[in-house]
């Protein structure tokens, strides 16, 4: 993990700390659940969105990620607060920076962009990273379409020998029908039209649907679960 004092214990650089007549401090909750003091209501509102828009973006469970979260978002503070003073040229309360304290301010800033860096690289949070879980994403989402397409076609490929089968069966009886008379039609089964029609109704139908009854049961439910 990258060489990161807590927050509670940062040392914060000279040219960085409060004024001599600092602006009313605000008090900001960390996302590991601390509090801070914070300069100014804008500091106040730099510091609460980043931390929520990192939370919103991110699943942050374990309590040692969110105390490195915390050290992020209070480096990023720093950070803020350097490039603000030197944008303006003063700092909150309005006292002009000297020479000595711009060149604190570049410095500060340089070495706390590295450190936010490692930071980001150690919670997953860079480009690289988020890229290799997109990919990572599709890979596992093709497979799982591979993996389905592969189980449709053993379904199809099921309803069809069974179709054939019962189809066969079924012109099979009509056909012995046919070439029956009454008393053949007795041994066979098959007096009446209607007898072939119950046999389509009950044994046909039934065995044809229970082949989609068992996708349904067995293989179907797990892409609705995913």
């Amino acid at each position: 993990m990258p060489d990161v004092p807590p927050v509670s214990a940062a040392v914060i650089p000279a040219a960085l700390q409060s004024p001599s007549q600092p602006a009313p401090r605000k008090i900001v909750a960390t996302p590991s659940g601390q509090t801070i003091e914070v300069l100014a209501d804008v500091e106040k509102s730099f510091y609460e969105s980043q931390a929520a828009r990192y939370q919103h973006e991110n699943k942050f469970t374990n309590t040692s990620d969110l105390l490195d979260l915390d050290r992020l978002v209070f480096l990023e503070l720093l950070v803020y607060r350097a490039s603000s003073w030197l944008g303006s040229g003063a700092q909150y309360d309005g006292m002009p920076l000297t020479d000595r304290a711009e060149s604190d301010c570049r410095r500060a800033m340089k070495e706390n962009s590295e450190l936010i860096s490692r930071l980001k690289t150690d919670l997953g949070l860079t480009k690289a990273a988020r890229d290799k879980a997109d990919y990572e994403s599709v890979g596992q989402y093709v497979t799982q379409l591979k993996q389905r397409a592969k189980e449709f076609g053993v379904h199809r490929e099921k309803q069809l020998i069974k179709g054939i089968t019962l189809c066969h069966q079924l012109f099979a009886i009509v056909g012995a029908f046919d070439r029956s008379d009454e008393v053949e039609r007795g041994k066979i089964g098959f007096e009446t039209e209607a007898d072939v029609l119950t046999w389509i109704r009950d044994i046909m139908k039934p065995e044809f649907q229970a082949v989609d009854d068992h996708f349904a049961k067995n293989v179907q439910r797990y892409w609705t679960d995913v």
